[in-house]
């Protein structure tokens, strides 16, 4: 069962969990365009209410008016358009720490795009309106933290949605051939085999 938190922004923020909505509830924290998104200035921040551990798809659709659109979740910052070099992308702790790579961190000025972040036990991948931006293998299995969004450096970021799916580790199937070998590998007891369910 796949469980996915929706946030949509502006006049209603829109809470769906397995499927069931719960009764919108109004942002009035927030300067809201007539488009229902949310605008961020300064030290403003938007948070998930909840935490969230891999494997999870992580989307957001959000512009930044210069530079300086920072999303967090299994890193502290991931940095588009960062003030000290645009095309870099920072990386700001979390398992990936200092892997910052050149070449990927520029996105339009004005321009609404698409981030998903992909983030498993086992790696993560940063895509932006398609287009894979920064991936890394590590250990993420003890990421539980919310997802966030947020300005910098006097940035003003406008986020139209994030969606935050919980993704769901395919069931495994095991079973053991006692009388099983491999050339070249010795197995005592057989061989056990792993392999996802369909």
């Amino acid at each position: 069962m796949k469980r996915t938190f929706s946030f949509e922004f502006g006049m209603v923020a829109l809470f769906l969990m397995a499927g069931c909505s719960t009764r919108p509830v109004s942002n009035p924290d927030h300067d809201s365009p007539s488009d229902g998104s949310m605008v961020l200035k300064g030290s403003e921040r938007f948070s998930t209410t909840n935490t969230f551990r891999p494997p999870v798809e992580i989307t957001i659709v959000a512009k930044t008016d210069s530079t300086n659109l920072r999303i967090g979740y299994a890193a502290d910052q991931v940095i588009f358009n960062w003030e000290g070099n645009r095309d870099q992308l920072r990386v700001d702790g979390g398992p990936a720490d200092g892997h910052h790579r050149s070449g990927a961190g520029e996105i339009p000025v004005g321009k609404y795009v698409k981030i998903r972040w992909l983030v498993t036990p086992q790696h993560q991948a940063i895509y932006v309106d398609d287009e894979l931006r920064f991936e890394h293998s590590g250990d993420y299995s003890g990421v539980n933290r919310k997802v966030s969004v947020f300005p910098a450096v006097g940035s003003e970021v406008t986020v139209k949605s994030v969606t935050v799916k919980q993704l769901m580790t395919a069931p495994q199937t095991r079973r053991t051939f006692p009388d099983m070998d491999l050339p070249g590998f010795p197995a005592k007891g057989g061989i056990t085999m792993l392999w996802p369910n369909d």
